[in-house]
C-alpha cells in the first residue's frame, strides 16, 4: 500500500490518499477543507479518487468534500453515524457555525466491525468514540488511520461538544490492547508507531493503567 499525506488548512490536517503499489485509484482519509487542491494534485499524477473515508465530522476534517465530487460527482463518503447530524445543516465548533457531513448530501454510514474494500485496499473501522461521539480508527494493513483519537505523544481534545474524557480514554486503552504493532497516521502533526505510543504517550500509558 503506498499513503501519501497533504497537510491542509489553517489547522494542518492531515488528507491521507492511499492506494495499492502502482494502482491509479486511491482512498482518501479526511479531506481536510481544500477538496480542490487534493482533487488538483491527484488529477496532475494521474490517480482517481474511489471514496473519501471520514474519522470523524469536525469541519476540518470534512469541508474538502464538495471540491472532490467538482471532480468525482458520484464520489461515496463513509461517516459513522453519530458523526452525520443527520437533518442538520449546520453546527456550531469553535463559535462559528460550519456545514455538517449530511449537508453534502448522499453519505454512507459505516460502524464497528464493517469493512470498505477501497482501490483494493480492506479497510476495517474501529469504533473510537470520544473527541467525537462518532469518532472512528480505520485500520488498513499494517496502519493506524487514528483521525483526532490518537496524536503522537498524546490525545484528542473532549472539550468540543459531544467530546468524552471517559470514552477517548477506553478507547486509547482499546487502541493499545491492540496484537502487534501499527504506523500510527493522525489527523494532525506527525506520524508514530502503536509500540512508541504504548511506552511513551503519558495519555495512553494512563488509559492503559500503567
Amino acid at each position: 500500500m503506498e499513503i501519501s499525506v497533504l497537510r491542509l488548512g489553517q489547522i494542518g490536517t492531515n488528507c491521507y490518499v492511499f492506494r495499492r503499489k502502482g494502482g491509479y485509484k486511491c482512498g482518501i482519509v479526511d479531506p481536510g477543507d481544500q477538496g480542490e487542491q487534493v482533487a488538483r494534485w491527484m488529477v496532475d499524477k494521474g490517480l482517481e479518487a474511489e471514496a473519501v473515508l471520514l474519522t470523524h465530522g469536525h469541519f476540518d476534517h470534512i469541508l474538502g468534500i464538495p471540491g472532490l465530487r467538482e471532480e468525482w460527482p458520484d464520489l461515496p463518503v463513509y461517516c459513522h453515524p453519530a458523526d452525520i447530524h443527520e437533518g442538520e445543516d449546520t453546527l456550531s465548533l469553535l463559535g462559528q457555525a460550519f456545514p455538517t457531513v449530511s449537508s453534502f448530501g448522499d453519505i454512507t454510514p459505516y460502524q464497528e466491525g464493517d469493512v470498505v474494500d477501497v482501490a483494493g485496499v480492506k479497510v476495517e473501522v474501529l469504533e473510537t468514540p470520544g473527541h467525537t461521539p462518532g469518532s472512528v480508527t480505520l485500520q488498513a494493513e499494517d496502519v493506524l488511520f487514528t483521525g483526532d483519537t490518537l496524536f503522537a505523544g498524546s490525545m484528542g481534545r473532549t472539550d468540543f461538544p459531544g467530546g468524552d474524557e471517559g470514552q477517548i480514554m477506553k478507547s486509547l486503552r482499546r487502541l493499545g490492547e491492540l496484537e502487534g504493532d501499527y504506523r500510527v497516521l493522525p489527523g494532525h502533526e506527525g506520524q508514530s508507531t502503536l509500540e512508541r505510543e504504548r511506552q511513551s504517550n503519558y495519555c495512553m500509558r494512563g488509559a492503559m493503567g500503567s
